[in-house]
């Protein structure tokens, strides 16, 4: 494969508080052929012409059917009564619109103030399938702060007693996570680094994504682990358990659970599900189990754009209104811990929201360089599946896109800060 010199080239982009420099990486081989690299998922470091993404784009909704043919759906119907947007006339931003017309962005939503101001697609025509209303997008790790926010409803329906619940939970009870505050593992310091590979999508002594196997069989692999540390070790596999968690604590009333959440607190217009483990064989034979809900839960989700954004508006009214579900957010808020991975100043954080974030608190982005005296949450997802939400301004910016070349600072970051899209 040949190397692919990536050039920055930038963009004068004028808002409220002056002209900025918006980083732009152009497509590499614009206008060419679609380069595959294997597997469902487009690489993170690659910058893809139309064409790959299309193939990409084609790729996600066939893996979607794939697992919808093979039973690895967790599904939540919509009820009937998702709730209509005001929108108003969309501002003029040629910034945006570069973007959606030539950029990466399948999807941009600015949320203000009760009324839906930008409501951006990318443009007709440039892949093979034009982005609408029903497309299914992945969550990615969004899905965490997602599975965090059904938690927080748990622990409000009274399956859960706290967010300082210590774990006992016969499935995972010879591992390390077996008496740990559920909080240790909501803020990613189980002290579990060493049982996960360097990209925390393998567990120690399997050679398998830790969605092919049942957690039955990822239990078996962690028996006889021990805590180590308290560092913050961002974790995909530490997710899913919390997912499962949450199924265990639930039991019967889980399907209830779940209806409660996106039926009838978020609203959801179109279906929603989650990627389901596998069930496997644990050490060659079928574990006690095997095949049972507990074992197959993920933070993997797939929603339509405006099912994300009604997600986003949930949380951020739950945190208004002081509910008990808004109250356990402020309690993540509060007992966050310092997030590792800030470095507001280096030359390619703008392509991130986590690199402007100084805490971590319940699989939320807190305490944003700039922003420190407000109260800001904000989800990541693998190549710009973004959520963040200004609690105090009623103020949301969601994304869905293609690859990680986009500007995350001046895009999501910038408009929170000053409630205007670049121009």
């Amino acid at each position: 494969m040949k190397k692919v010199l990536i050039v920055l080239t930038a963009s004068a982009v004028c808002g409220l508080v002056g002209c900025q420099s918006v980083p732009t990486i152009p497509q590499s081989n614009a206008g060419g052929q679609a380069a595959d690299y294997g597997g469902w998922e487009l690489p993170e470091h690659i910058v893809p012409n139309d064409a790959t993404i299309s193939l990409y784009q084609e790729k996600r909704l066939q893996l979607i059917s794939i697992r919808r043919r093979w039973g690895r759906l967790y599904k939540i119907p919509p009820k009937g009564n998702a709730e209509s947007f005001t929108t108003t006339t969309t501002p003029l931003s040629a910034a945006v619109e570069r973007e959606l017309s030539s950029g990466y962005l399948f999807s941009y939503l600015f949320y203000d103030n009760g009324e839906l101001k930008y409501n951006g697609k990318a443009s007709a025509g440039r892949f093979s399938r034009d982005i609408d209303d029903e497309m299914l997008f992945y969550s990615h790790s969004t899905g965490k702060s997602i599975t965090s926010y059904i938690i927080g409803h748990a622990i409000c329906d009274g399956y859960i007693s706290s967010a300082d619940e210590p774990l006992d939970w016969p499935l995972m009870s010879k591992t390390l996570y077996q008496g740990q505050p559920l909080r240790n593992l909501l803020n990613m310091n189980a002290g579990d680094g060493h049982t996960v590979n360097e990209r925390a999508n393998r567990v120690i002594g399997t050679n398998t994504h830790h969605r092919d196997l049942g957690l039955d069989t990822i239990a078996a692999a962690l028996e006889g682990t021990q805590k180590r540390g308290e560092a913050v070790r961002y974790n995909n596999v530490l997710t899913d358990i919390l997912a499962n968690y949450v199924v265990y604590k639930a039991g019967s009333n889980y399907d209830n659970l779940m209806r409660e959440v996106f039926q009838n607190k978020v609203k959801i217009k179109y279906e929603v599900a989650y990627e389901r483990h596998a069930n496997t064989l644990t050490n060659g034979k079928q574990s006690p189990y095997f095949g049972q809900l507990q074992t197959s839960a993920s933070y993997s989700y797939y929603m339509t754009r405006l099912d994300f954004l009604r997600v986003a508006i949930a949380m951020m009214r739950d945190y208004q209104n002081k509910s008990c579900v808004g109250e356990y957010l402020r309690d993540l808020q509060k007992k966050a811990v310092a997030w590792p991975k800030y470095r507001p100043y280096e030359n390619n954080s703008w392509k991130w929201l986590h690199r402007y974030a100084k805490s971590y608190g319940g699989q939320f982005y807190l305490n944003f360089e700039g922003m420190s005296d407000r109260n800001i949450f904000a989800t990541e997802g693998y190549n710009g599946q973004n959520m963040m939400i200004d609690m105090d301004k009623s103020r949301i910016v969601v994304t869905n896109s293609a690859a990680t070349a986009w500007s995350q600072k001046i895009f999501m970051l910038d408009v929170i800060r000053n409630g205007a899209l670049p121009k």
